[in-house]
């Protein structure tokens, strides 16, 4: 794999563009994601003062797409974690224009490195590789974000449905790894709180969106090959001529459209009767 960790999100001769933002020109994953976290969120955010902890918030234009969906916003204080140097400081840029009732604070730290006496109502973690593809860790980091929960407190977790970008991943970095490359799923999670929930009281609903990318295959190759760097987190170059082959041949057989689920796990610490 890439030994350029995050290059994916820094600008590259594409005209100062990321992959993930050529990525993002090509679906409408990331609209319609937030319509419906705005729609859970408006539901949790019932009242003025609750605080609300975004793990991984990358650039904060998903969160800040989310919070413009909220009904009705209440007062809420957003503790915003993002650990890469890049995306910090546009996240940073991003937070000053989220919502009037919002006041974001900014933690430049990884979820593993975070240290706080803070509980929160709410706390999020969308499409956060923390357990680095490893469901054998995913109790333990999911039990922290459980304790990171004021009573009755929400955790909201966004991760992919077995779609045709886990079924892409899931191939081919098998292939360039060579082992057996396991890309989680929301089911992955779902599994592991079923396992908590027989110790813990919790409440699980899941809700589920889709989309679907477009890529320009074949009328603009260089943007398809930024989609797959993104995608595979390994640069084109470093990827071997029969692998590159196989990664076209499967795009141009799906016509360049690659259907998307995005899911989502409410899991709410339940302290006593409390509507969702």
């Amino acid at each position: 794999m890439s030994r350029t960790i995050g290059f994916e999100y820094r600008g590259d001769r594409r005209g100062g563009r990321t992959p993930f933002e050529i990525f993002l020109q090509y679906t409408d994953e990331k609209e319609k994601s937030a319509a419906v976290l705005g729609r859970i969120l408006s539901r949790l955010i019932r009242r003025n003062g609750m605080a609300f902890l975004d793990i991984g918030s990358g650039n904060g234009t998903y969160l800040r797409s989310t919070l413009e969906k909220v009904k009705s916003p209440k007062k809420t204080t957003i503790t915003l974690l993002e650990p890469s140097d890049d995306l910090v400081e546009k996240l940073r840029d991003t937070a000053k224009f989220f919502p009037r009732n919002t006041v974001a604070k900014v933690v430049h730290s990884s979820f593993e490195d975070f240290t706080t006496d803070a509980q929160f109502e709410i706390v999020l973690a969308s499409h956060v590789p923390l357990a680095k593809d490893d469901p054998a860790s995913l109790p333990a980091i999911y039990s922290r974000m459980l304790g990171l929960l004021k009573p009755n407190g929400s955790l909201i977790v966004v991760l992919r449905g077995k779609d045709d970008i886990h079924w892409f991943r899931t191939t081919f970095k098998s292939c360039i790894m060579g082992i057996d490359y396991k890309s989680l799923t929301i089911g992955d999670a779902e599994q592991v709180f079923k396992k908590i929930s027989s110790q813990l009281p919790l409440r699980l609903k899941k809700f589920s969106t889709q989309a679907n990318a477009l890529l320009p295959y074949p009328d603009n190759m260089e943007d398809v090959i930024a989609i797959v760097e993104f995608l595979l987190n390994i640069k084109w170059e470093e990827i071997p001529t029969a692998i590159r082959d196989s990664v076209l041949g499967y795009i141009r057989d799906k016509h360049g459209r690659l259907r998307q689920i995005d899911s989502f796990l409410v899991v709410k610490r339940v302290c006593h009767q409390e509507g969702y």
